[in-house]
């Protein structure tokens, strides 16, 4: 051969190479970034055939009337065939507004990301196909605010299965109150949702919820006829955030299971096997929280609460992907049942600097919430928490400081060798304005109207020295701190306040936001332990 014919020989191959590269190259370029979802896809997924699918598969709350987590990318995800190609499409009238391409991969699994689309009270319509041939619709849509309900029977209380039969009425009414006293449910057509059934399991791949059979056609508006099966507390919460957010749909997922240990729902527990695994690559607005009576029942549960709670925020957020998602939870009512309540109450306090990410964390404090109905562990005041939760949520929307009462975060001996008096400081943002109220323990509470200022001392604080005996101290409001000393104590190590299970103040510590303090236990640093200014 000669060096001529080689030379040509050798461009030839060279110029194909080139070419193929180039194809190659600027056909990965040209493919949209939602081809293969978030994550990156293996190597070997870049050259696997594209095929059209026979079949899609959604998880079942992918349903009629959904609601959809608006600011966010418009997720779904779900199964087909294996390296299939899925376009997910969102339409206004027919009309396309956002769309996104993705390949399944070698299992089938696909995650589909189209743009947001404006949140609104109008429903759009949701495709799902592969090529040319539709494989599931939805034909109404919402685009709005989405909150995942969960903890145990205070979040999951609502007329229907508490209330509505004579049995279930006696149970939880107790001759304590009667069915006048129960507060109306709303009738909002733009609040929609759906609950589960408590069915435990042990496949930790579930893809589906175990929904209410009232939901097995779609999510449900809450209109008068149907709001008495969601809980009194999220349809209360949806209820204010709508007030205040006229044109934004809200949507209720509750998970929420009566009687359950907080063990149950973190990860590997059989409630987060099918409530919470099931919505892991769903965008949603935040979680609310209402749990912890179980644990309040015996002592070991109750000391290690805090370990779980934290964990399971922890989790929770990285269910959906997001390490500052807001999490809202209440601290437990006044109750004389379960001997740790103190402890636990405790335990979700000190959550709140526990978590890998303090921000969009709240508690919302329902010891003066009851309406006088501690007797009761399902008491009335799920309106006022609602309320409550409600506030700290528009003021994370609006980047505002939340709203909480003051949060107890130190105790330090007033000045140097004088250790009689000491003085407990709260967080930033929560002792503005202190005062003092009495707490409206009748059904006359509302929502807005929880207290009433009275000028009287400070009650239900509690002094110890180095023996650990707890004594009735006296306590002052002096600046944005509050000043405690006893009748013979010398030296104070321990402050609390409102440690009983079931507190009957006179009167209570609250803040201009009129918000009343948290129950505390708080450790009094002295100047001669070397740990104080």
């Amino acid at each position: 051969m000669t060096m001529w014919m080689q030379d040509k020989r050798y461009r030839i191959v060279a110029f194909i190479s080139i070419v193929v590269s180039v194809v190659a190259i600027t056909a990965f370029a040209l493919t949209p970034s939602s081809v293969f979802g978030h994550a990156a896809p293996n190597v070997g997924s870049w050259f696997a055939p594209f095929t059209q699918a026979s079949q899609a598969s959604l998880p079942n709350y992918y349903a009629e009337g959904m609601v959809l987590q608006r600011d966010k990318p418009i997720a779904v995800h779900g199964t087909t065939d294996p390296n299939a190609t899925i376009t997910l499409t969102i339409q206004d009238g027919g009309k396309d507004v956002s769309k996104a391409t993705v390949q399944a991969d070698a299992n089938g699994y696909f995650n589909a990301q189209a743009a947001a689309v404006p949140a609104r009270l109008e429903p759009y319509s949701l495709t799902v196909a592969s090529g040319k041939t539709t494989l599931r619709t939805i034909n109404t849509v919402y685009v709005g605010d989405v909150f995942v309900a969960a903890g145990q029977s205070n979040m999951d209380l609502n007329y229907n299965s508490h209330y509505k039969s004579a049995d279930d009425a006696a149970k939880n009414m107790q001759n304590v109150i009667t069915k006048s006293d129960l507060p109306d449910t709303i009738d909002d057509e733009n609040v929609r949702f759906i609950v589960t059934r408590d069915v435990p399991s042990s496949n930790t791949n579930e893809t589906d919820l175990p929904l209410e059979t009232f939901n097995s056609d779609g999510w449900v508006s809450a209109t008068s006829a149907s709001s008495p099966d969601l809980g009194y507390l999220p349809q209360f919460f949806a209820e204010n955030v709508r007030q205040q957010e006229k044109d934004i749909p809200v949507g209720i997922i509750q998970i929420a299971w009566d009687g359950t240990y907080i063990s149950r729902h973190v990860q590997g527990g059989d409630i987060y096997n099918n409530h919470v695994a099931p919505l892991a690559g769903f965008n949603v607005a935040g979680i609310l929280w209402y749990q912890g009576e179980s644990d309040a029942i015996i002592q070991s549960t109750a000391l290690s609460y805090s370990a779980y709670f934290t964990k399971l925020i922890n989790q929770y957020r990285q269910v959906f992907n997001q390490d500052d998602l807001p999490f809202l939870y209440v601290q437990l009512a006044r109750y004389a049942g379960y001997p740790e309540t103190s402890t636990v109450r405790q335990a979700q306090l000190d959550t709140l600097s526990a978590v890998a990410n303090t921000k969009n964390v709240a508690m919302t404090v329902s010891i003066d919430s009851d309406k006088g109905t501690s007797e009761l562990i399902h008491p009335l005041g799920k309106d006022i928490l609602g309320y409550r939760m409600a506030q700290q949520w528009l003021a994370i929307q609006q980047k505002a400081a939340i709203p909480q009462g003051p949060i107890a975060i130190s105790a330090k001996e007033k000045s140097a060798g004088d250790p009689s008096v000491a003085v407990v400081s709260f967080a930033d943002d929560t002792a503005t304005d202190l005062q003092t109220r009495q707490p409206i323990y009748s059904t006359f509470a509302t929502s807005e109207n929880v207290s009433v200022q009275v000028g009287m001392k400070l009650v239900g604080f509690e002094a110890a020295s180095d023996n650990g005996v707890f004594v009735p101290a006296e306590a002052a409001i002096v600046g944005d701190t509050v000043e405690v000393q006893a009748e013979g104590l010398n030296s104070i190590r321990e402050v609390r306040y409102l440690w009983s299970l079931n507190p009957n103040s006179r009167s209570m510590l609250y803040n201009g936001d009129l918000l009343p303090a948290s129950p505390f236990t708080v450790t009094v640093q002295h100047h001669d332990d070397g740990t104080s200014e």
